[in-house]
């Protein structure tokens, strides 16, 4: 199991994540930070306008980026899956 991190970037402002979650594949990680976008949206009675700016940076136990979900716009925002 791999240790990944899920910063929450919001409008050039992070809060890091400083704990993490072992997961066994970035494929897992990616459905985690995709889960962690949908229960964002939910909590905020929101539109993609307010949430633009909004992303979950997933890195590994290095630092490194390994992937960007984008919440609130863009193609790949979990917003636009469940519209879908």
């Amino acid at each position: 199991m791999q240790q990944f991190y899920f910063h929450l970037w919001r409008e050039g402002h992070l809060t890091p994540d400083e704990v993490g979650v072992a997961l066994p594949t970035l494929k897992a990680a990616k459905r985690h930070a995709e889960n962690m976008a949908l229960s964002i949206i939910g909590q905020e009675a929101c539109t993609l306008r307010t949430l633009s700016g909004w992303d979950i940076e997933v890195t590994d136990d290095a630092g490194r980026t390994m992937l960007i979900v984008p919440i609130g716009d863009g193609q790949d925002s979990p917003l636009n899956k469940r519209a879908a």
